[in-house]
């Protein structure tokens, strides 16, 4: 796990009984302590199965050996903003979104390996045009399947996020029937969810058309005033 420093998704993943490891590296070790003191799941980090790392997620994928991991999720904070006058301003979490660090990715999964990470929401042009770049560049590094998936999460800009996921070899993906055994097994452990069930691992992937246009099909431009008329005019 790539950054998530509140521990959240560490915590979802721990609910898996097959995970036999965890690398988490985060750069902000305040951030987790917080966490800890605060947050229901605060315990997560003492889970024998996890090794935190307090180091950069880009150098750690870097040095990593070949063929490492089974999973990569990278829940980092957005790659830029804009400025008033819409220009973009890159943050520290750019260099996660750059084709030499997706190349590292590729690298250090293992030949089944599955890359999720957080992708933004298709309801703002500048992050649309992201999207659509990140799905290019993925596939361009050698991912065999690379879909965007759509969660819906009112604290964040739009009610909208979403994430790309991006598998080497989607014939050894999980059947339905494999999801949901695994499902009721965290359930029966008392380890449910409030937001996911499985009706999700096929209902995300479905989009608006006018998204499943611009980001697969590459009907997009870099102007916010086209990007906003193609929304208004496919609905």
């Amino acid at each position: 796990i790539i950054g998530g420093g509140d521990g959240y998704v560490l915590s979802e993943v721990l609910k898996h009984e097959s995970i036999e490891h965890i690398d988490h590296v985060d750069l902000d070790i305040g951030v987790i302590e917080a966490c800890k003191e605060h947050f229901s799941w605060g315990k997560a980090w003492d889970d024998p199965r996890v090794k935190l790392h307090i180091a950069d997620g880009a150098v750690f994928v870097r040095d990593a050996p070949d063929s490492s991991y089974d999973i990569i999720i990278q829940d980092s904070s957005d790659p830029w903003t804009t400025d008033e006058d819409d220009n973009q301003v890159l943050l520290p979490s750019s260099i996660l979104y750059t084709k030499q660090h997706f190349v590292d990715i590729h690298r250090i999964l293992t030949p089944t390996g599955v890359f999720n990470f957080q992708a933004e929401t298709f309801n703002i042009p500048s992050d649309l045009v992201g999207i659509q770049g990140w799905y290019e560049l993925a596939k361009d590094v050698g991912f065999e399947r690379v879909r965007y998936g759509s969660l819906y999460i009112s604290t964040y800009t739009t009610g909208q996020i979403g994430f790309m996921l991006c598998e080497k070899n989607s014939s050894e993906a999980a059947t339905m029937e494999d999801v949901k055994r695994r499902f009721t097994a965290i359930q029966e452990k008392g380890l449910g969810t409030s937001y996911y069930q499985p009706k999700l691992q096929e209902s995300a992937f479905d989009l608006p058309l006018w998204v499943e246009k611009a980001i697969y099909e590459g009907a997009i431009t870099k102007t916010k005033e086209n990007i906003e008329s193609t929304q208004k005019s496919e609905l």
